[in-house]
């Protein structure tokens, strides 16, 4: 593979790592939408208790703060190529990789970071389905 298919590959995986934000967020918002309108089209909002007030809170807080760390990751990632992309352009004994792998080490850390907001969410909307299950 010569230097401009490897640019061109990086330009690629810039682009696709765009088209993946998409269906991050679509995939979380249209699961937290079904959450907060079951919870939300009872008759009254003071219905629920405060156990299910602050379920559904933290529920809200942390898919909202997943998108955000998925926005931001791939973010990260479409600047790691790009910036892949302009060492390659250089010769090599100018190339540093240095910048590559602090992007590596920040999207690592935001991709496990938005594991833990997608489970608390999703924890703390199964229990508050449970329990207006039970509730019936």
């Amino acid at each position: 593979m010569d230097k401009v298919e490897e640019i061109a590959k990086y330009h690629e995986l810039a682009k696709d790592a765009g088209n993946r934000l998409r269906a991050y967020i679509l995939s979380v918002s249209s699961g937290a939408t079904g959450v907060f309108f079951l919870a939300l089209t009872k008759s009254d909002g003071s219905e629920l208790g405060a156990t299910d007030k602050w379920l559904l809170s933290v529920a809200l807080v942390s898919f909202v703060a997943t998108v955000g760390l998925c926005l931001y990751e791939l973010r990260v990632d479409a600047k790691r190529f790009f910036a892949l992309t302009q060492e390659l352009n250089k010769p090599e004994s100018e190339q540093s990789w240095e910048q590559n792998k602090q992007y590596k080490l920040k999207r690592y850390w935001l991709i496990h970071g938005s594991y833990v907001t997608l489970a608390v969410a999703i924890l703390a909307t199964s229990i508050y389905l449970v329990r207006a299950i039970f509730s019936i």
